[in-house]
This record gives structure tokens, sequence and C-alpha cells, in this order.
């Protein structure tokens, strides 16, 4: 069975200084996956429609920054679709667009349907080119940002590897744009405040994340167990080099984890939960031995949430290890918490809707 890539690119990559797409960017992109595809099956999260959009039509009327990016987006995600598509062509490979919004991850008939639909494409030697649906995105549904959608879909199918391609070669001490001391820092193990505070304040010209959201998205990938490598797209050869390991760039370091179900993923990837339970030594052990989670093991919870609402389970470091359906609501719970003798059998979260990263 072929191993599987997310390749996400981001619109400064794709786009030239005057915003519009730059075509000899493209194809050298589209010739790295086609060789790509030869081992590995491929999944590509694309910016740039905006830009794609601006080759079309200029706006002069509309104030609103978000709904000129909308309308941009909407005229220029067909251009872009089909540039992708002349060029795939030319190396006998089928593209299938796919836009998703982030209210698609948080429904488990939404979640299991896109992941039914990507893995037929994949198995049939399609490559899916998945962008978010500018046009009914809001701000409760919006990825904010590509980063996020790419890491969400590499978590949800857990693929092999992740590439982010950027407009810089990977993560550094500062910005090197404007700081000629900064390094590169080639493998991170463990993304920590200290870490996303050197890049809080990035964010990039042309599209809507900057390194900041990279690291974000590094950090959700590594927690479900998806190696990631930002590096840059400028460069020739760059994403085959990431898929070999010889990337110039920045490596993120994954945890172990197990694979998941399509329920057990959706939970952990896609699922917002209503609540948060923190457990103690004992009762992370006793879930890594697919035990059910007891109040006895239950040291804190935050929210307010109903029976059969999903709930995120972490250690005492903070560290989420899980996600599962609640058996009891939020007033139940924190009444058995404040009590001074907590039952011992009372189930919080069976093992059959329980599931550990």
């Amino acid at each position: 069975m072929k191993k599987r890539i997310l390749v996400k690119v981001g619109t400064n990559v794709l786009t030239r200084p005057n915003g519009r797409l730059d075509y000899n960017r493209i194809a050298d992109l589209v010739d790295q996956i086609a060789q790509l595809k030869q081992d590995y099956h491929v999944l590509l999260v694309s910016s740039g429609a905006a830009g794609a959009g601006r080759e079309i039509f200029q706006f002069t009327d509309e104030k609103d920054p978000i709904i000129r990016k909308q309308m941009l987006a909407s005229i220029g995600q067909g251009r872009l679709f089909q540039v992708y598509t002349d060029f795939f062509k030319e190396k006998s490979i089928i593209p299938a667009q796919a836009l998703m919004t982030q209210g698609d991850f948080r429904s488990k008939t939404h979640f299991a349907n896109m992941k039914a639909t990507l893995n037929g494409l994949l198995d049939n030697n399609i490559l899916p080119i998945i962008n978010e649906n500018d046009v009914v995105s809001n701000r409760e549904t919006s990825f904010g940002d590509n980063d996020w959608l790419a890491a969400m879909t590499a978590s949800m199918f857990q693929v092999d590897l992740m590439v982010i391609l950027s407009d810089i070669t990977g993560f550094y001490t500062a910005d090197p744009k404007n700081d000629p001391t900064a390094k590169l820092i080639p493998k991170v193990d463990k993304i920590s405040p200290e870490l996303l505070a050197l890049c809080e304040d990035s964010l990039s010209s042309g599209g809507t994340g900057g390194m900041y959201s990279k690291l974000k998205a590094a950090e959700f990938a590594a927690q479900h167990g998806v190696p990631t490598i930002v590096t840059s797209g400028k460069e020739k050869n760059s994403l085959l080099e990431a898929s070999q390991g010889k990337t110039k760039g920045t490596y993120f370091k994954a945890q172990k984890r197990k694979r998941l179900s399509v329920r057990g993923s959706w939970m952990n990837t896609g699922a917002t939960p209503k609540g948060i339970v923190t457990i103690d030594q004992g009762a992370a052990k006793a879930l890594k031995e697919n035990k059910s989670l007891l109040a006895v093991g239950i040291k804190t919870t935050e929210g307010s949430f109903n029976v059969k609402d999903v709930l995120l389970i972490q250690n005492e470091a903070k560290i989420k290890i899980g996600a599962g359906l609640s058996n009891l609501d939020s007033t139940e719970l924190k009444t058995l918490l404040k009590s001074n003798k907590k039952p011992q059998g009372v189930i919080v979260i069976h093992k059959n809707h329980l599931y550990t990263l």
C-alpha cells in the first residue's frame, strides 16, 4: 500500500509580486507532484484562488476586505482549478476539486462522507485538490488560513508526511527578511511557547497565514501522529527533497499515535468538544489499557455539556490524550467532583465511545 503525503502550497508561492498567478512556479510544482505520485498517494491543499481572480476582475467599489476576498476567490477558484487541470493533463493525472469549511469537519456525517470520497479518489489514482469554500465560509466556519485546513486534513487521513511549501525556507530564530542574523532551526522535537512567541506577530503579505499559523498547524499534526516539513516552495525540487528526508527546511517530529477509526478520527480532529476533562495519571494509564473513564480519575472539568456530547480528555500537563462521548451532563459531573467521596464505579465515558490518541 502506498504511503500518503499531503502538500500544502501557499499564496505567496503560487503568485508573483503583483498578486497574479506564477505559471512557471505552478508548472514546477505539478512536475514534482507527478514524480511524487509514482510512489505515493498525494493530497494537495492549494491557496491562490483570490490571485487567480485578480487576473480576471478588479474590484473598485467593494470596501469590505472579507467580502472582496470571497468574491475574488469565487471568481478565481474555477480558474485556478482549470490551470491545475491543464498542467496535470500533460502528466496524465486527473485532478478532483474539493472545497471545505470547518463546519464540514465538525459534522460527523460530513466528516465521514469527505473521508470516504477522498479515499475513493486516492484509490483510483486521482489527485484531490483541496481549498476552503470561501464563498460560504464565515467567522464560525472559516479555517482562518489553509495551514489549518491542511493540518486537519492530514490528521483526518493520518498521512505519513505533511509538507508546507512557503516563501521562506523554514522556521528561523527571527524573520530572515528583516534580521540577517536569523538562523534556520532544522528540527523541532516539540513546539514550545517560546517557539510560538518567536513568530506570534508574523503574517504573510499575500495570504492569511504566517509562520505562526504554520507552527500551530505542525503542532496539531504532530499531536495526531503526522510529521511536518516546512520548506521553500520557490526552490527547485524542494518538495521531492522533503519527501526523501533531504529538506533544507524545518522538520517537526510527530508524536507516536495509533491509527483511528473514522469515528475516532472525527472526534479527535473535527468535532467541536463541548467540555474538557482533566484526568490523573491513574486514569491516563487505564485509558491506554482500553478501559472506561471513571469519575474517580477526573481532577477537573470545564464547559457546559449534555449527555452524548463530545468531551476532550487531557492529562494534568494539559496535553490532549483523547476524546469521547459523555455519559453525564456537566451539572451531574461537577456535582460528583465536588462531593467528598467520589463513587468508584461511575462511568463518565464508556470505553466503547472513547478514543485515545
